[in-house]
């Protein structure tokens, strides 16, 4: 039967009708979206609170310092608010643009011609072409089954793939694992199951990765600890004379000074920029949180085929067995049998450079599986039928006689085949149907023709990666579907030698009791003539050892490993599904990129915690000197110092790291490594402070507001300093973060040290509160800031021999 699908004209009235496969939600945020949710944030809330707060009491005061608090506080918010939006429109825009890089294409019947088209353009009753690996992206009806087998393992759990009949209703998000066939669309867009349902399209959302939910419940704990101090403030404060204005501008400073000022947002941006310039490099991340699994990944597993190997097949020799057939006769034969298969693999397009003849009618196919590593055709010729099978030789071998064993043995011998991928073609004995063979799984006899040796072409540059990436401590391990002889030519023309004790197949690994399972994994590097189910196992044990375990493959036989692995990683040639579940895909297939990949992943990582450790900092800061003022009843903070505070040991920080950060080394223990270094970091600022303080009471100076000033101007300095070993390790000229450190303490002491009769210099002083200092004070400062940060350095410096940091 022939199909014409949808005409022209039909496809035009479907489009006027709105029956697109359009889906409203975008894969990212609107413009308008992003401009409501970081103007009506919660962080924004937060602060109109403080803000009508403290107007209440400017209004009973009339205090001027209340109001221009007011203004500062509100001034942050606004510029934090601008920044959140510019930052994350620009990351917005960046992830649209990667977006467009992954075509994500469908084939189907118009006018009674096949097409490609994008899956936006599919309209309802198109006619849609499934193969082996493809998605089924909209609801639909089989018009055609030719053994159409589909995995909903996706939607319903179920691995077990389902044969689909004519008119037997697929799921979008279901994908073909066998034959092949032609589905009509039902349901589009929105109305699809996948995106009413699962939503399995991958979106590039900004969802929090697992190491922003730990900041971010950092930060909820941050501010709960500012409402308790703000409680033992008014029950502390009731007992002392301190005047209302006074206390209202401390509360006011602890509340504004702990809402978490944009970390998580800061972070958010910074991995999905990561994301643009990774795949500038050459991939596609599909989930933020693959972001932070570059740096923990300890073991890669990948296929061979696609993955060391470009898949560029083609026959390299033809080995007849026997007479029966001539060479030319052989070549017929297997053109014919790879024209008439409804497989549309690499393998089939190498052997379909072979000659067909149009004397033979297909009766029947069994369709290649991963389980059986085979395929098999019955055809009609001069009123005989006969079944032809083609699978992979060591898998079919076994299916012959005695005698010939011995001699397809000697042929391989006398031939060196074992260099390639060799497949053997032949006649099924004894069989009225393709039916049969299924049903015996490989209990069938087999009368051998030829054996057909394929090579492929070596990805450039692959063992260079895989060296580097051991010089990082990864190791590396083979998953193959292949036999172990075309994989070892493989390892051996790239220079990768692995001993024999290194290797395993699949039949030896279903031997090993469960009790050696693991130390079995471990200890083999290359896994061959492997099942799915085998590759899904190793991945599953590697993962119940806390093994952080990456997945490199292009086909249906990779997909249930890379969906269990910690990171799936995809080729862009690979099939539409396995693309679709992974977390990364490689443009263009190359996998010698990866090295470059992971340490763009890195850097980004780098560069979120290099600025959490700015800002986290800079809130103990103010929880430590808060602690202490019930004690000291010394407290220099204002909510405009604080915000002067920001500028120094925040903003401008923050901003060069971000832009400037090269350290593609692996922080092991994140989390441990930033919280002990900002509750260090900030107890030395803290102590150094009211060091500054404790000397110029004991010098005899009776001016409080000198003192406290002395005190935020060693908090400033000193912020400064800890921005210079924050970061040391990302900038790639250590004079570049001296310089930039320099720059910022110079005009600091600018604002302090030198009165200037401007008005804008003075109005920023008024603004914020900064004092004129006299010169030994300013002596003092530099003195105390640098004996500070000499400690500070010595004491980082011990506590990473405990914190695992690589310096890269």
């Amino acid at each position: 039967m022939e199909y014409k699908g949808l005409s022209d004209n039909e496809i035009r009235d479907r489009i006027k009708a709105g029956l697109v496969n359009k889906i409203s939600k975008q894969k990212t945020k609107t413009v308008r979206e992003i401009f409501i949710e970081n103007i009506f944030s919660l962080f924004n809330f937060i602060i109109l609170g403080i803000i009508i707060f403290v107007l209440i009491f400017y209004i009973r005061s009339f205090d001027s310092r209340l109001l221009l608090d007011c203004i500062g506080i509100m001034t942050v918010a606004v510029i934090n608010t601008f920044i959140a939006i510019y930052q994350e429109t620009k990351a917005k825009r960046a992830l649209d643009k990667v977006n467009l890089l992954l075509k994500r294409k469908v084939n189907v019947i118009r006018n009674g011609r096949e097409e490609e088209i994008e899956q936006s353009e599919i309209v309802k009753d198109d006619l849609i072409i499934v193969r082996r690996g493809d998605q089924i992206v909209v609801d639909s009806k089989a018009v055609k089954s030719d053994r159409l087998e589909i995995d909903e393992s996706l939607l319903t759990g179920e691995s077990l793939p389902v044969l689909k009949e004519k008119d037997d209703e697929l799921l979008s998000g279901s994908f073909c694992v066998a034959g092949s066939g032609y589905i009509i669309a039902n349901k589009i867009g929105d109305e699809s199951y996948a995106t009413a349902v699962t939503n399995l399209a991958k979106k590039y959302k900004f969802t929090l990765t697992p190491l922003q939910k730990q900041l971010n419940f950092f930060l909820k704990f941050l501010f709960g600890l500012a409402i308790l101090l703000v409680i033992i403030k008014i029950i502390v404060g009731s007992n002392t004379d301190m005047p209302e204005v006074d206390f209202v501008r401390e509360i006011a400073t602890i509340l504004s000074s702990l809402v978490p000022q944009g970390l998580i947002l800061t972070a958010s941006v910074t991995y999905a920029l990561g994301v643009y310039r990774i795949s500038k490099i050459g991939a596609i991340i599909q989930k933020l949180n693959a972001v932070e699994s570059f740096s923990n990944v300890q073991v890669v597993c990948m296929d061979k085929t696609g993955t060391l190997t470009q898949n560029k097949l083609r026959v390299a020799k033809l080995t007849s067995y026997g007479d029966t057939y001539t060479a030319d006769e052989l070549q017929i034969l297997i053109g014919t049998f790879a024209h008439s298969s409804i497989e549309n693999n690499a393998t089939s397009k190498a052997l379909e450079e072979y000659p067909a003849s149009g004397s033979f009618e297909k009766i029947d196919e069994l369709p290649f599986s991963s389980s059986t590593k085979f395929s098999a055709i019955q055809f009609r010729y001069k009123n005989e039928e006969k079944i032809f099978i083609l699978g992979a030789y060591d898998i079919l071998e076994e299916s012959t006689d005695g005698d010939s064993k011995t001699v397809l043995s000697k042929l391989f011998e006398e031939n060196k085949l074992d260099i390639y991928r060799n497949l053997l073609f032949g006649i099924a004995k004894d069989e009225k149907d393709v039916n049969g063979l299924k049903s015996k799984s490989g209990n069938f006899s087999i009368e051998p023709l030829c054996i057909i040796s394929i090579s492929d072409t070596i990805r450039d540059d692959v063992y260079d990666a895989i060296k580097l990436f051991k010089n990082n401590g990864i190791t590396f391990k083979i998953l193959s579907g292949d036999s172990s002889s075309s994989i070892k030519a493989i390892m051996r023309e790239i220079g990768w030698d692995a001993s024999q004790d290194k290797f395993i197949s699949g039949k030896e690994f279903d031997n090993i009791p469960d009790s050696e399972i693991e130390k079995v994994i471990n200890e083999k590097e290359v896994f061959s003539r492997l099942m799915p189910e085998h590759k899904l196992k190793i991945i599953k044990t590697l993962k119940s050892q806390k093994i952080y375990t990456a997945m490199i493959g292009d086909g249906v036989n990779d997909l249930p490993a890379i969906k269990e692995s910690d990171m799936g990683i995809a080729m862009e040639e690979g099939s539409a599904i396995t693309k679709e579940v992974a977390d990364i895909v490689l443009l263009k297939n190359k996998f010698s990129l990866l090295p470059q990949i992971f340490d763009e992943g890195n850097k980004i990582v780098n560069s979120v915690s290099s600025v959490s450790k700015l800002f986290l900092t800079k809130n103990f800061i103010v929880i430590y000197l808060t602690i202490l003022s019930y004690i000291t009843f010394i407290y220099p903070l204002t909510p405009r110092r604080v915000s002067l505070l920001n500028i120094f040991a925040i903003g401008l920080p923050a901003l060069i790291i971000t832009l400037k950060n090269v350290n593609t080394g692996k922080v092991k223990k994140l989390l441990p490594d930033v919280l002990s270094y900002i509750l260090i970091s900030a107890a030395i600022i803290t102590g150094m402070s009211y060091l500054g303080y404790f000397i110029m009471d004991i010098a005899g100076t009776t001016d409080t507001g000198l003192k406290y000033f002395t005190m935020m101007s060693v908090l400033v300095i000193m912020s400064v300093f800890n921005f210079i070993i924050v970061s040391r390790y990302t900038l790639a000229k250590r004079f570049i973060f001296y310089l930039y450190g320099g720059g910022l303490i110079l005009f600091f002491f600018l604002l302090t040290a030198i009165n200037f009769d401007f008005g804008m210099f003075d109005l920023i002083k008024v603004f914020y509160e900064i004092n004129t200092i006299g010169l030994l004070e300013l002596i003092l400062v530099i003195i105390i800031s640098t004996a500070g940060f000499l400690l500070m350095r010595y004491i980082n410096k011990q506590r990473e021999k405990f914190i695992t940091i690589d310096k890269n």
